[in-house]
């Protein structure tokens, strides 16, 4: 009798401890579908976009996107994958499994922190850090790209100078050298122009009253400038 007790208050203890599991469960999917809502939302209104114009950039209706960041359905992993590269976030990140909005892992430099020679390749490390971040924070597309453009051209003129010195295989580019110093120096000349050009808008022409030939081969220069450059 004592042995049938107890094998009924084993399975009544089973079958409660399968039904908290799957309560369990579900609350975690409930909160993590919530984190992706809340997330997803966030990144649309840090960019000033529209549900609307999201929703026809990610290739789906406003309505299931307004589902999607009021959390009320759940989506596949190709959307997640397709937000991140829009957004220019990491999986984790939408899923808010990380805090880290672009990956970049600096844990490798504890190792070097109390080695004095490091101390400027961790501070530069430290810095690119904080310019990604501020770049993904930006709400401007435009800006954010300009900033991303100088970034990347700025770095490919370092490596160029790697190569030089022997530290990068030349054969990594496909440009000659020189060349490619040349038009990178060129590329970001003409970010710096865009950077001034987003600043001050104010310039109207000249004040002159007099209209002479120069006033002509300057408006075409310009005129040529603006349409191919910025």
């Amino acid at each position: 009798m004592d042995r049938m007790i107890e094998e009924t208050r084993a399975v009544i203890h089973e079958k409660i401890d399968k039904k908290f599991d799957k309560l369990i469960a579900k609350q975690e999917k409930v909160e993590k579908l919530s984190k992706f809502a809340e997330i997803l939302s966030q990144l649309r209104k840090e960019r000033g976009i529209s549900q609307k114009k999201a929703a026809n950039d990610l290739g789906i209706s406003q309505a299931l996107l307004s589902h999607y960041e009021k959390g009320i359905r759940e989506c596949g992993l190709d959307f997640v994958i397709k937000c991140s590269e829009y957004y220019g976030v990491t999986t984790d990140y939408l899923l808010g499994v990380s805090s880290n909005r672009t990956g970049v892992d600096m844990s490798f430099m504890t190792d070097v922190d109390d080695l004095q020679e490091m101390s400027e390749i961790q501070s530069l490390a430290q810095a690119s850090t904080m310019m990604l971040k501020m770049i993904a924070n930006t709400k401007d597309v435009n800006m954010s790209k300009c900033i991303y453009d100088y970034y990347m051209l700025c770095l490919y003129r370092g490596s160029l100078t790697m190569a030089k010195a022997g530290i990068l295989p030349k054969e990594m580019f496909k440009i000659d050298f020189t060349l490619g110093r040349e038009l990178v120096s060129a590329a970001i000349a003409i970010e710096d122009a865009r950077f001034a050009f987003i600043e001050d808008k104010s310039r109207t022409g000249s004040d002159l009253g007099e209209r002479t030939a120069i006033h002509s081969i300057i408006e075409r220069a310009e005129e040529h400038i603006m349409n191919s450059l910025i």
